[in-house]
């Protein structure tokens, strides 16, 4: 009687798509800086994604309309088999720095916006993140009006995200989404 070879012995293929898709973000080593103008940098150096592989993938991760642009960043070398990619996503007074994380198979495990640049019209709010090689993201949030060009560094915040050995990026207790409350806010205007 021939036995059952265990699950975890089979080799875990991964869709053919997702491949394509992990093609477009090269692996960089920590350290790693984002800032506002990283994304000339990606966008000269990477490949664009398809129409199909958005259409597959992003617009089950995240939010688009005709305005939206996405460009590949970088995959970082997550523990426990993960995938861990940086993208650019530029929309209407929005311009940001995404992780995700991805299991094997292409689910979303967790999601987090890391640095950036937002705009209500009445406030610029700006980030800049560091990825050291232990894989923990600092981030820097300052925070300006419109009127105002000079930068008052009391409105700056910083935050420590890290991504736990279950994919999920935490975040220290006091960040409390700020970004992504501001980014809710624009979205309902």
């Amino acid at each position: 009687m021939v036995k059952p070879i265990p699950l975890y012995f089979m080799s875990k293929e991964i869709p053919n798509s997702l491949e394509q898709l992990l093609e477009k973000f090269p692996e960089i080593q920590p350290p790693i800086t984002i800032s506002e103008d990283s994304v000339v940098t990606f966008s000269s150096k990477n490949k664009p994604i398809s129409l199909d592989l958005i259409q597959e993938y992003f617009v089950i991760w995240d939010s688009f309309d005709e305005f939206t642009e996405i460009v590949p960043c970088f995959q970082l070398n997550v523990p426990n088999d993960y995938y861990g990619l940086v993208y650019w996503k530029g929309s209407l007074l929005s311009y940001e720095y995404i992780l995700l994380i991805l299991s094997k198979d292409g689910t979303l495990i967790s999601k987090k916006v890391i640095a950036g640049t937002i705009s209500n019209g009445q406030t610029i709010k700006k980030s800049v993140a560091t990825i050291d090689e232990n894989l923990s993201i600092y981030t820097m949030v300052g925070e300006q009006d419109v009127s105002d060009l000079s930068y008052n560094p009391t409105h700056s915040s910083a935050y420590k995200f890290e991504i736990e050995v279950d994919g999920t990026i935490s975040s220290s207790q006091e960040e409390i989404n700020l970004w992504e409350k501001e980014e809710k806010q624009e979205r309902k205007n």
